[in-house]
C-alpha cells in the first residue's frame, strides 16, 4: 500500500530528462546498478551520454575471503561489464580507486576529482546516492558531490538514488536475515518511521519496467556480490539480504530518485 501511495505521489520522469547527458556516482561498484541502473539503460539506448564513475575500489566487501588486491581488480573488472551490459562503453567508466569503507577520509579529494570531471564533461544531470544512505561511504560520497556541483557552479539538475536508504521495514523484513544485520534494519525502520517519511524524502520517478531484464544482466555482472564462490559457504551476497527482499526491492519496475536543480 506504502509502495502505491509513493508511485501516486511522485513525478515521473520527463521526456527530457530521458535524453539529458548524465554522470553516475556511485560509492562502490554495483551501486550504479541498484540505485539507477533502468534509467542508465534507457537513457543510454535513447542515445544520451552517460558516464559511470567509481569512488571506492570494493575490496572490503569480502576482505576475510579474499585478497584486496585480488577483490578490487574482480570487481573492477566487473563493474565495466555491468556498464557494458548496460549499453555504455568502457570509455565512459572513471574509477577513483579510494579504498572502500574509507571515503570519509578522503571526501576533499573526491570533491576535487568530480568537480574537474564536471568542468570537462558538462553534463546536464548527475546521479548520486541518496544522502539518507546510512552507510559511511555512502554519506561520504554524497557529502563530497554536493561540494563539488556548488564549486562548479553550472546549472545541473540532480537525482539522488536511493539503496541502503530502502533497508528497512516495510520493504524488507525485520527478522530472518544475516547475523546482527536486523539492527541495521531496526535503525533504519525507525529513522524512516517504517517507511512514512519516503514521500516526504523522494520526488521523482522512472519507470523501468520495460529494461528490468537488461537491469538484472547488469547486475549479474557483478558476480562477486550476487554469487557465492564454490566452496565458500561464508560468501555473502546481496540477495542473502533479508532473504532477498533488499535485492528484490531494487529490481522493482520503477526507480525513485530525489530529484533538484541546483546552480540555478
Amino acid at each position: 500500500m506504502l509502495d502505491s501511495q509513493l508511485r501516486l505521489r511522485l513525478r515521473p520522469f520527463e521526456i527530457g530528462d530521458w535524453s539529458a547527458s548524465a554522470v553516475i556516482v556511485a560509492p562502490h561498484p554495483d551501486d550504479e546498478t541498484l540505485g539507477c541502473g533502468g534509467v542508465a539503460a534507457k537513457k543510454i539506448a535513447s542515445g544520451a551520454q552517460v558516464r559511470f564513475v567509481f569512488v571506492t575500489d570494493g575490496a572490503a566487501s569480502h576482505r576475510h575471503l579474499m585478497h584486496p588486491e585480488t577483490l578490487r581488480a574482480t570487481r573492477e573488472a566487473e563493474a565495466i561489464e555491468a556498464v557494458h551490459r548496460l549499453g555504455a562503453s568502457s570509455e565512459s567508466v572513471t574509477f577513483l580507486r579510494l579504498p572502500d569503507g574509507a571515503a570519509n577520509h578522503h571526501v576533499h579529494e573526491i570533491t576535487d576529482a568530480v568537480v574537474s570531471m564536471l568542468n570537462s564533461w558538462r553534463p546536464q544531470s548527475v546521479f548520486v546516492n541518496h544522502a539518507k544512505d546510512p552507510t559511511s561511504d555512502h554519506v561520504a560520497v554524497n557529502a563530497a558531490v554536493r561540494a563539488a556541483l556548488r564549486a562548479y557552479g553550472r546549472p545541473v539538475t540532480v537525482f539522488e538514488y536511493p539503496v541502503w536508504y530502502w533497508y528497512h521495514w516495510p520493504w524488507t523484513s525485520l527478522w530472518g536475515d544475516l547475523p546482527n544485520m536486523w539492527r541495521v534494519t531496526l535503525r533504519q525502520t525507525i529513522k524512516t518511521a517504517a517507511g512514512l517519511r519516503a514521500p516526504s524524502t523522494l520526488n521523482s520517478l522512472a519507470y523501468v519496467g520495460d529494461v528490468i531484464g537488461v537491469k538484472r544482466e547488469a547486475l549479474a555482472a557483478h558476480a562477486s556480490q550476487m554469487q557465492r564462490l564454490e566452496n565458500q559457504d561464508e560468501w555473502r551476497t546481496l540477495s542473502d539480504l533479508s532473504g532477498g527482499d533488499f535485492v528484490g526491492r531494487l529490481l522493482a519496475d520503477y526507480e525513485m530518485f530525489t530529484r533538484y536543480e541546483i546552480n540555478i
